[in-house]
């Protein structure tokens, strides 16, 4: 089914309904659907969150997650390699855009309170986030305040069009895992 939705751009849709899901909602060897995510969507959230990585193991602990807990949005676990080509083809589903935690450009609603917070505290911490990317150089593309993290000091995250570390992961794996080298 995750190779129709790469693959049948025509029917992907259809195809998209019949897709099943680990989630922080889930509970042990259970799955969920995309209508199902989004009947339990909370009454502010826009978008629909997934994260990608090689286990449930691997992703149902990890820093990106921390935002969407505290909000309590559900966020699907994408971890067979097949998901990572799956996403870029399903950009959103029943008018909800898929959205990768993990990458560059991930919001959430703000009241102005919230808002006035995190401008107030981008302008205090400026000089240390420009001292950080001097120190890293070339290392980072940039250093900037996040507005994901919740109790860790700090993360990493890819490019909003870039590969994934679990795509890199995917990728190097197969470049490398052949005995011709």
């Amino acid at each position: 089914l995750k190779l129709g939705i790469h693959e049948d751009a025509k029917n992907r849709d259809r195809i998209a309904k019949l897709l099943r899901y680990e989630s922080t909602a889930t509970q042990k060897d259970e799955t969920t659907s995309l209508d199902d995510y989004i009947t339990r969507m909370q009454k502010e959230q826009n978008d629909i969150y997934y994260i990608t990585g090689e286990s449930k193991k691997a992703v149902e602990n990890s820093s990106f997650l921390e935002q969407c807990k505290k909000r309590k949005y559900e966020v699907l676990f994408l971890t067979e390699p097949i998901d990572e080509y799956a996403t870029q083809q399903l950009k959103e589903y029943g008018k909800k855009k898929l959205v990768c935690i993990t990458k560059e450009g991930l919001t959430f609603p703000e009241t102005d309170e919230e808002k006035a917070a995190r401008e107030q505290q981008e302008k205090d911490f400026e000089p240390l986030l420009k001292l950080v990317k001097e120190i890293l150089g070339e290392k980072v593309e940039k250093v900037v305040l996040s507005k994901r993290m919740v109790h860790d000091p700090c993360i990493l995250v890819t490019g909003e069009y870039g590969w994934t570390a679990n795509m890199e992961r995917i990728m190097k794996a197969q470049t490398l895992g052949s005995d011709n080298r």
